[in-house]
Formats: structure tokens, sequence, C-alpha cells
């Protein structure tokens, strides 16, 4: 091998080991709120287990890479919430990468956010209804006041 190759190749195989292990967040994803299991939201209904793994040389980016990867995963599922179980990282054998794993569960739960917004939208369709009730029966009032009125005999 020529020695002009050699710095190619080291420089192509360190390469994706500094900038290729992280995820990155997928924009349907920016919804799905990471909790813990005991923050976990009540009114859930569980959409199934995921994961997300990530690695980088820094321990904060292949938590975050691994945080992203699982966000992604319950947006997937058209989860809203997506709830860690499981946490797990380290070194990479020798090397100096670190990993990181988190398992759990995505979610599509009710929020207190959710509950008010379905409230006020059923009482201005109740609102609306009414109105549209009031309205039909003013105007069945005019139309037999209408009919009344053209049925008196002129003097």
């Amino acid at each position: 091998m020529p020695m002009k190759s050699v710095p190619l190749l080291v420089f192509t195989l360190l390469i994706p080991g500094c900038f290729g292990g992280t995820v990155a967040l997928s924009p349907e994803a920016k919804s799905v709120t990471l909790v813990r299991a005991s923050d976990r939201p009540l009114h859930c209904k569980p959409l199934g287990k995921i994961t997300g793994s990530s690695k980088s040389t820094d321990a904060k980016l292949a938590k975050a890479g691994a945080e992203n990867d699982f966000r992604n995963q319950a947006a997937e599922l058209k989860a809203n919430f997506a709830v860690v179980e499981l946490e797990n990282g380290g070194p990479v054998g020798t090397s100096s990468e670190r990993n990181s794993f988190l398992g759990g569960e995505a979610l599509l739960c009710q929020t207190e956010a959710m509950e008010d917004a379905e409230e006020k939208a059923a009482a201005k369709a109740q609102e609306k209804k009414e109105q549209e009730d009031a309205d039909r029966e003013q105007q069945e009032a005019d139309e037999k006041k209408a009919q009344t009125a053209s049925k008196k005999p002129k003097k």
C-alpha cells in the first residue's frame, strides 16, 4: 500500500465514528413528549414498546441521540408521549465512544390541555346547535305569522 493512502485510510475510518453515531430528531417527533415512568400521564393508550440508541465520543450527545431515536420511534406509532422505563449507557469497548440506550413505551395520552380543548369545542358546538334551533324556531314563527296575516280577510 503506498504511503499516501495510509493517512487517507485512517481519516476515512475515523470520521464516521466521530459524526455518524448520533440520531437527529425527525420533524414529526418534535410533538412527542419524553417522560420518565414516574411522570407518566394518566388516561393513556399504549401503542407499543420502543427503544432508542446512539453512539458518540461525547456522553451528552450519545444520550441526546438516543432520546431523539426514542422519540422518532414513538412518532412513527402516532404517539404523543414516550415513556422511558429503562436507561443504560457506557463506553463502547476500548474506544473513546460512548453508547446510550433507552427502552420504554409509546403512548397516546389525553392531557389536561387536550381535555380542556375538547370541552371548549363541545361547549361551542352545543352553543351553535342551540343558536341554530332558536333561529329555526324564529323562522317558523315568522312564517306562521306571515301565513296568518295572508289568510285574514281584507276589509
